[in-house]
């Protein structure tokens, strides 16, 4: 085994330490209610894990982004539990959200965050809302760079220890000598990464490193989806495309079966699991992002600042109005 790096440990530590009853409570209580998620960034996989946890309970949720979270009409959002995920609580989307949310439906809102404090404008709006909703998990470096990779650990960390509160998270300060198996990914231009169960989020999250820093475009799709005909892209693009498999035990044999029918010259990373559980993600995480890193120095990519040759003002995307859009249009409605 070998440590994964002083940051994650950190992190780990620190969500194993944190009170999560009052969240908790919020997540667990009429669980027939149905949860509609949503997170600015990189949490928009944390919103998918979370609705995965919430539907093996039995509940009926989905994890959105910000942009789709606003097209839900007034009366959608009265009738379902609302979770807001942001580290910071003061990215442009979210502070929307979060007014809009405890507008229509203060009571069911609920918004977690890793720093409160003056920056904090979401915070601020569940204060003047009057609501004890606004769950503050204090948290020491998250520092993600330009892609998300801290904050993503800390909350699948902090969602497993809701949702397995027996799982032991000090098992994953450390990693596999071999996080992951497969193929050489140096000219590696474009991924297929297949998930099962546990996978899902994981591999939403793997798809959104890959792409925002540049490394290489992503597919995700889940094993069935890619028997169904995305193989052919693969059968194209044998020299410079890889599979990134995405393994529980609920997947091993399907996993088996898919690789039975490619060529041997198919390029195929295995990210394997042991866990059948909450803790099964949070593992695929780890390893998954220790894939990514490697991937990276492979490839001369530098996550945390990537390369930009288009000189895009990395600002600017950010600032494209669409809370204006969305004030102008008003959620879809028929």
């Amino acid at each position: 085994m070998k440590e994964t790096s002083n940051s994650n440990a950190l992190i780990l530590d620190q969500i194993a330490a944190a009170d999560v009853a009052p969240l908790r409570s919020f997540l667990l209580n009429n669980p027939s209610q149905p949860l509609l998620a949503t997170g600015s960034g990189g949490c928009e996989s944390v919103s998918d894990f979370l609705a995965l946890l919430y539907g093996a309970r039995g509940g009926v949720a989905n994890g959105v982004s910000p942009y789709t979270f606003n097209s839900f009409s007034n009366a959608s959002l009265k009738t379902a539990k609302l979770l807001l995920f942001s580290k910071g609580g003061h990215n442009n989307d979210i502070v929307y959200a979060s007014r809009r949310a405890l507008e229509v439906n203060p009571d069911q809102t609920a918004g977690v965050f890793f720093h409160g404090g003056d920056r904090n404008e979401a915070l601020k709006l569940f204060a003047k809302a009057g609501s004890y909703n606004g769950f503050v998990i204090p948290l020491q470096s998250t520092h993600d760079g330009f892609v998300s990779v801290g904050t993503s650990l800390a909350y699948f960390s902090l969602l497993v220890k809701i949702f397995q509160p027996q799982a032991d998270l000090m098992k994953y300060k450390e990693l596999p000598e071999k996080p992951f198996t497969g193929a050489d990914t140096k000219d590696v231009k474009s991924y297929i990464i297949l998930h099962g169960s546990w996978g899902r989020p994981v591999a939403k999250n793997l798809e959104g490193k890959m792409v925002e820093s540049g490394l290489a475009v992503a597919c995700v799709a889940d094993f069935r989806s890619f028997t169904h005909g995305r193989f052919i892209y693969t059968s194209q693009h044998l020299e410079d495309s890889a599979i990134v498999m995405l393994v529980s035990p609920r997947e091993k044999d399907i996993a088996k079966r898919t690789l039975g029918y490619l060529p041997e010259s198919a390029k195929v990373v295995f990210i394997e699991t042991e866990q059948d559980a909450p803790e099964a993600a949070l593992d695929l995480l780890i390893k998954a992002t220790e894939f990514f890193r490697q991937a990276c120095r492979v490839a001369g990519v530098n996550p945390a600042s990537p390369a930009n040759p288009g000189k895009i003002d990395k600002r600017k995307p950010m600032w494209v109005p669409f809370m204006a859009e969305m004030k102008r249009n008003g959620p879809l409605g028929l």
